[in-house]
Parts: C-alpha cells; structure tokens; sequence
C-alpha cells in the first residue's frame, strides 16, 4: 500500500510539474524567451535594503565603549584588568573592538544567536583571559549531559564539530519565541524569515519593474499599415525597405511609395506611487526597528533618541547581562564585578542641546573644561582637567546645618531687639 501511494503521489507531482513547465515555457514565448522577472530567491539576507538596516544597527553599536568595573555602594571602579584591555583595542588577533561589536551584532541579528568564546588560562590559580571570539556554526544542539551540566554542540561549515559548557560561553539572542534558551524568533528557535521574504520580494519586483518598463516603452514605436494588396514575399521585401529608409533616416521621417501610413504608438513607462515603496520599505525597517531617518543619515536627536531605546539599549543590556555571568564567578558577581557599556548619546545634540548639557554640568561640578572641549570639537588645552562649580549649590548634607544655622542668626538677631 505504502508503494501504491508513493506512486500515486509521484504521478501527482510529475502532473503538476508539466504543467508548470508548459505554463513558463507559453511564458518565454510571451515575453520574447526573457523572464519579466527574475526569482529573488530564499534568502532574504542577499537583500541590499536589508543589509543596510542592519549594518546601520552594527556600526551604531560598534562605537560602544566596554569596561570591566565594580560597583560597589554606588560607585562604579574601572577596573585595568584583563577584560578591560581586551574590550579596548583588540579582543582577539584578528578583529578590532569595532570590528569585534559589529561582527556580533551581525550575528545576533541574522542568526537570531551570537556565541562568544572567550579563551582564558590560569595564572597562579586565576582565570586570565586571553581573547574573544564570537562563533559562526551552521548548527547547533544544546542539551543536559550526564543530567546536570548544560552543553552545546556546535558544527561548522568545514564538518567540524565541538562540544562546550554552556557556562562557558557568552550568549546573545535576538527575537524570543516560547523556546527558554535559544533566540530566533519562532517557538522552534528558529530565525522565520517567511513573511518579511514576502515584503523584500515584492519590493525586488518593484525595482526590476520600472528599468524594465523604461525600455519596453522603448522599443515599439509605431505600426506600419501596407494599404495595398501583396503577396508574402513582396511584404518581406517592403518591409526590409520600410526598416533601412528608418535606419537611414537622420529627420526621424520616413518617406516611402508604398501605400500605406504609419501609426505612432505612444507607450507610457509605468510610474510606481512612492507610497507604495515607502510602505514596503518600512515593514522591512519595522523588523529591525529603525526609521527612515536613521536608515538615511538624516536625523536629529530625537530620531537618535528612539534608535538608542529600540535597538542599542537593548544590545548594551543583554551584553552586559550575559558577559558578566560568563566572565565573572559568583563570588566576583557577589562582589560587584560587572561589564558596563558606554555608549555616549552627547554626540548626536545638536550644538544648542550640547551648550544647556555642558552649563548644566559645569554648574555642578560634573564635568571637566577638556571633556567641555571635546563635547563641541575643540583641542584641549593646558589646565583643561579641572573641574568648576557654581557656588549657587550646596551639599544636600549641609542643607538642614545651613538652614539651622540661618534660623538661628536670624532668632538672635530678634532677641536683641
């Protein structure tokens, strides 16, 4: 019964199949044997419009300052370590640390998962680390071994395959399904694509569409109508005459004795209503979360402001979630130990916001005259790293000492009277 049914089912798809072709091949012959348009194909990551979202999020990221701190009692230590090092420069021998954040985020983004393995040895008993490298596997299995340690299994596109703690590992995700552990937007973990393929689609046909209706409306210009009665052959021999008084025409009119009259054509290049590419568009930038602005390069600080909240907040807080239960033990973690980002926003106000920013610091002593400087371009200069403070603050700590003490001036000042 099984074969029965194989070969039913068989016979089905060679049906559907010939049809299929018969339907492209009467296609071809309709459209000159060229394809009005060609297949975008399954992946929608060959998509330059959408590539650009994301390069757009990973290169905003890439500028993200990292440091190893401690934070203790409200105060946050910088601490010279190995990690701080790493994140300053190059966390391994062939990426940058801009490189580093962009290759991440780039993984993150089109995987839905960014593994980062970070190489350490030990140095009188201490786990020093010695780089970070963010991992590109084709597959991966992640599940308990021996009933209480979590693995992963990652295999590469070469056929290799490992096995490491899943401790061990920093991971960032993107998207949440139901699945607990693994990133990617489905309750399968997995990076469903589906329905933004629809939208990359058709706006690729959109574009393939008005080049093409450009040159169509080209290409025929007119009929020629032959008012005379004619065998076949002297038609083909007229109309061979027709075409070379054309080709050699330099007025662009056509003079012939044979009867008949010649009918222009008017054909019209399809024009598509910017509305309808601004709507596709904007489903591919809803996915990534950026706006039109953000995607150009032209934006103020409130554009920026809603680009940090939707997309670089939410990067800064997973890294420095995930690197810090990675790299730090539950001691160092109890301690205070934590990986912070910097990512400074200063940079995108406008000069006016720029110039309230740094009066409100400088009136409270929260800022330097170099870091003054920098904020709006300038060089520093000799005796620019000292802090001022307006005298019109006072500590909050003096607040009811200060206010006591004026009372009391102020009672005896009555009692003498």
């Amino acid at each position: 019964m099984r074969n029965v049914g194989v070969i039913s089912q068989a016979k089905s798809i060679f049906k559907n199949a010939k049809k299929k072709r018969e339907l492209k091949i009467a296609m071809k012959y309709l459209n000159n044997n060229v394809a009005i348009f060609n297949s975008f194909g399954e992946d929608v990551y060959m998509s330059d419009f959408v590539n650009n979202c994301i390069d757009r999020i990973a290169t905003e990221i890439s500028k993200i300052d990292i440091k190893s701190i401690i934070e203790d009692d409200g105060r946050i230590l910088v601490q010279n370590d190995d990690i701080t090092r790493l994140l300053k420069y190059k966390p391994n021998p062939l990426q940058t640390t801009k490189d580093f954040l962009s290759c991440c985020e780039w993984l993150r983004r089109k995987d839905g998962n960014c593994f980062i393995y970070p190489q350490y040895k030990y140095v009188n008993g201490i786990k020093k680390y010695t780089a970070l490298y963010p991992l590109n596997p084709s597959k991966i299995e992640i599940g308990i071994s021996k009933g209480n340690v979590w693995e992963i299994k990652f295999y590469f596109k070469d056929g290799s395959d490992f096995i490491l703690p899943y401790s061990e590992l920093i991971h960032l995700r993107w998207r949440r399904g139901k699945n607990a552990i693994i990133g990617g937007g489905d309750d399968n973990a997995r990076n469903n694509t589906d329905d933004l393929l629809k939208s990359v689609e058709t706006l690729d046909k959109v574009l393939q569409g008005l080049p093409k209706s450009i040159e169509a409306s080209l290409k025929i210009n007119g009929v020629y109508s032959a008012k005379a009665v004619i065998d076949s052959d002297k038609l083909k021999k007229e109309k061979e005459r027709f075409e070379e008084h054309i080709f050699e025409s330099k007025a662009g009119i056509v003079a012939t004795d044979l009867a008949g009259e010649f009918v222009p054509i008017r054909m019209t290049p399809t024009q598509i209503d910017p509305t309808v590419l601004k709507f596709l568009k904007s489903i591919i930038r809803e996915r990534y979360g950026i706006s039109e602005a953000i995607l150009s390069g032209d934006y103020d600080g409130e554009n920026h402001s809603a680009f940090y909240q939707t997309c670089i907040e939410d990067f800064i807080i997973e890294f420095e979630q995930a690197a810090s239960s990675c790299l730090f033990n539950d001691t160092q973690l109890y301690k205070g130990h934590r990986i912070k980002c910097y990512y400074s926003k200063v940079a995108y106000l406008n000069i006016d916001d720029k110039r309230k920013l740094a009066e409100l610091a400088k009136d409270i002593g929260n800022i330097t005259l170099n870091q003054i400087n920098e904020m709006i371009g300038f060089l520093p200069f000799d005796g620019g790293d000292r802090r001022v403070q307006s005298l019109n603050y006072v500590n909050v700590e003096l607040i009811d000492e200060y206010q006591l003490k004026k009372a009391g001036d102020k009672g005896g000042k009555q009692s003498e009277e």
